[in-house]
């Protein structure tokens, strides 16, 4: 699965029917990123919960529909040919997240934040797919959610997860700049914020990375008293 389609099937907006509909069968059907030609009662039987002589969970093919127009809306697939104009049986998609170019496969690797972590070159596209179409960082933004995680160790995310996190951080940082400061205003006219020149981690960025290595160095001692 590729950070993209993650992201996708991770939100909030997307139904569990429409997140298994495409992992459980469009994704695992595909021939490289074209579906076969759906086919509504194996879609039906594909997503239906059978219990002790009665079916629990039933897809109909009005259902179906909606599914896949979700699946459609939430970027995951686009229609390629359709036959009949009213439902999508025989229908082809396009699973248009799954070769998508410059994202690799998430990483299986996780770990704790340490002080030289950086966001890889991944970091611009993940943010346009997230909504922050600037990405652009200074040293003490990073600084400041290094030093947050630090003080975290018990906190394990793989390379994709934790530039998520950056990502989030970076995108409530700009909607509280646009937010209206009422003291900056003259009249109805906002006062522009001055511009900053600093290039470096700032004193609070500083002290909070000093405070989050003696708290993880001394969780560290503690756990190494236990084990002795």
């Amino acid at each position: 699965m590729t950070p993209a389609e993650h992201q996708a099937l991770t939100s909030s907006k997307l139904s569990h029917p429409a997140r298994s509909l495409y992992l459980l069968y469009l994704r695992h059907q595909a021939r490289a990123d074209l579906t076969q030609p759906l086919d509504y009662p194996e879609l039906g039987r594909a997503l239906a919960v059978q219990g002790e002589g009665e079916y629990r969970y039933r897809v109909t093919p009005a259902a179906l529909t909606a599914l896949l127009d979700e699946l459609q809306r939430a970027g995951l697939l686009t229609l390629m040919e359709r036959p009949h104009p009213q439902h999508y049986h025989g229908a082809r998609f396009r699973l248009t997240l799954k070769n998508l170019q410059g994202l690799t496969p998430l990483p299986a690797r996780q770990f704790a934040m340490y002080p030289e972590w950086r966001p890889d070159e991944q970091l611009d596209g993940l943010a346009r797919l997230c909504g922050l179409l600037d990405s652009r960082f200074d040293e003490t933004e990073l600084g400041e959610f290094i030093a947050y995680w630090l003080g975290r160790p018990e906190v394990f995310e793989n390379q994709h997860q934790w530039m998520l996190r950056f990502v989030r951080q970076l995108k409530n940082r700009r909607a509280l700049r646009r937010a209206p400061d009422f003291e900056s205003h003259t009249g109805y006219q906002q006062q522009a914020a001055p511009a900053t020149t600093e290039t470096g981690p700032s004193q609070r960025a500083r002290e909070m990375m000093e405070e989050a290595r003696r708290l993880s160095d001394e969780h560290q001692e503690s756990h190494d008293e236990k084990d002795t």
